[in-house]
């Protein structure tokens, strides 16, 4: 029988990567998201918005799933103090609380298969918070925290979870939302083979890309350049005329 792979956020970017690498295999893709994937026939879709989901009236969905990918992200960048409420909670929304809720339903509702895989897209932002995107940096914190706690919850059902903490990346599902932005960076499908193999492999964190792994090890020896590094990008990025280019 074929595998039964869910991924959220799954039309576009990152998402989509890891969808056609599953349909390369003989998976069956199921994608939760906002927009239909293209072309829409090769995977189930499902429209969703993530953020914005009422309590208990989730779709039907075709399970038990034997990897979960929660990969969905939106990000918002600029002066702190000046952002708007609305679009903090967005962040979160949809980064943090509403893949919390859809694991909490999957598991609720027995649609992940025993002895599965769970996986959490966080970001390197784990290792180099950027002051400039502060609520993403907390929502990419807050999922990290959540799935390794998940992880000991379900030891006992041999669900095995791996944290995935990739680097920059150039993705565009974050323009349906105010105040949202699209980020620059690695290519997804040069990120995605090394995901795929890691949660094949049951690996509990993962560092896809060179620019992830290089935060990691200095988030272990030299903390405080990555702070500087932080706060020069931060400086640099409030004074220039075009602040929504790159983000983690």
């Amino acid at each position: 029988m074929a595998e039964r792979i869910l991924i959220t956020g799954g039309s576009n970017g990152l998402g989509a990567s890891l969808a056609a690498l599953y349909r390369q295999r003989g998976a069956a893709v199921t994608v939760l998201d906002r927009e239909a994937p293209q072309p829409a026939e090769e995977h189930e879709y499902i429209e969703l918005d993530l953020g914005a989901v009422p309590d208990g009236t989730w779709p039907r969905m075709p399970g038990p799933f034997d990897i979960v990918i929660c990969n969905a992200g939106i990000s918002v960048s600029g002066d702190f103090i000046e952002i708007p409420d609305d679009a903090e909670r967005d962040v979160m929304a949809v980064n943090f609380t509403g893949h919390m809720r859809l694991v909490k339903h999957l598991l609720r509702e027995r649609l992940i298969a025993p002895g599965g895989r769970i996986a959490f897209i966080c970001s390197a932002t784990r290792f180099l918070s950027f002051p400039i995107a502060l609520a993403y940096s907390a929502s990419k914190g807050a999922l990290d925290g959540f799935a390794q706690a998940l992880e000991s919850y379900l030891v006992k059902d041999g669900i095995s979870v791996t944290r995935v903490y990739p680097g920059p990346m150039n993705t565009g599902h974050s323009r349906y939302y105010p105040g949202a932005r699209t980020t620059g960076g690695r290519l997804p499908e040069q990120s995605a083979p090394g995901i795929v193999r890691a949660i094949d492999r049951r690996r509990r964190q993962v560092c896809p890309d060179p620019v992830s792994r290089f935060y990691c090890l200095a988030d272990k020896f030299v903390p405080r350049m990555l702070a500087r590094k932080a706060y020069k990008f931060y400086e640099d990025r409030m004074s220039s005329s075009c602040p929504n280019e790159n983000s983690l």
